[in-house]
């Protein structure tokens, strides 16, 4: 059950950090900048208080996540400012079949025994099915259909990160370590990557664009987004470790535009019809940790 209770704090922190940008609509570069270095720097000095990882294959996986998550942090810094940020998170419920699926490739020995479980293998397959589609339904507006081209990269980025995080949680036994190996590491590769990006495509010289970084209001912006994504790594890393397969967290995830509907002043008509197929959404959600808490044999 903790998994599950990791998973919530992952959705609901989640939401806080999407919202920071659909109120200030700052340059997502900028703010993935600060997200990577800012966290990177914070728990640098901790590393030596943990093993060092030695294994070079675990090296490269801290590597490509923080690709993943360069990658995914502009796209929805940047979405979050132009579609809002109940539209951005809800396009994320692409990222469940697929991180579901990439695991089960990953895993094939574990898929087959759970596909030799029959029964609870298409109850499973209904349920996950029954979650994206009351999602899905959030969708129904033209601002999120344009959404859908830009967000997609980032879909696939969140998948991967989703399948990266649960390998990176299981490197060692010091799940410490596996934490602040990620909160330094793979965060300071996505600020490299974000400020690649953001020199590469701003009109500015250099000097004034690295300026653009440390302007107050931008610094106070960064302090929230390095503190709420703090929160949501460490919960995501220990919900990644317990859970039997890195979608169902993805699933919990996906709690964040509820979380947002909750938190928002205004709320719209659409936003109330959003708000009714969150809770459908919901439904299947408890179904799907039923499932997997359940003595129904399901490890995968």
């Amino acid at each position: 059950m903790l998994w599950i209770i990791n998973g919530l704090i992952y959705g609901f922190f989640t939401a806080l950090y999407t919202m920071v940008n659909q109120r200030h609509r700052f340059n997502g570069y900028i703010l993935g900048v600060w997200r990577g270095f800012g966290i990177a720097f914070l728990f640098l000095p901790l590393l030596f208080f943990v093993p060092l990882q030695t294994d070079w294959r675990n090296w490269i996986l801290l590597v490509l996540q923080g690709v993943f998550i360069g990658i995914y942090d502009s796209r929805l810094f940047f979405a979050s400012a132009k579609y809002g940020a109940g539209a951005t998170s809800r396009l994320m419920v692409l990222s469940v079949p697929v991180t579901t699926g990439i695991w089960w490739l990953l895993t094939p020995g574990l898929f087959v025994r759970l596909w030799d479980n029959t029964s609870v293998f298409i109850t499973l397959l209904l349920a996950l099915a029954g979650f994206s589609v009351c999602y899905w339904y959030m969708m129904k507006s033209p601002i999120t259909r344009r959404a859908f081209a830009y967000l997609f990269p980032a879909v696939l980025a969140l998948a991967g990160m989703s399948a990266a995080t649960k390998e990176i949680a299981m490197m060692g036994q010091n799940v410490w370590q596996n934490i602040l190996y990620y909160l330094s590491v793979a965060t300071f590769v996505s600020g490299c990557y974000n400020l690649a990006w953001f020199l590469a495509t701003s009109p500015r010289p250099i000097f004034q664009s690295l300026r653009q970084i440390v302007r107050p209001d931008i610094v106070c912006c960064g302090i929230y987004v390095v503190g709420f994504s703090t929160i949501l790594i460490a919960a995501k890393t220990m919900a990644m470790r317990l859970a039997p397969n890195p979608g169902y967290v993805a699933a919990l995830l996906l709690t964040a535009p509820v979380f947002v509907l909750i938190l928002s002043r205004h709320r719209s008509k659409e936003s109330a019809m959003s708000f009714r197929a969150g809770w459908a959404a919901l439904f299947f959600l408890v179904m799907i940790m039923i499932l997997v808490n359940g003595s129904f044999s399901v490890n995968d």
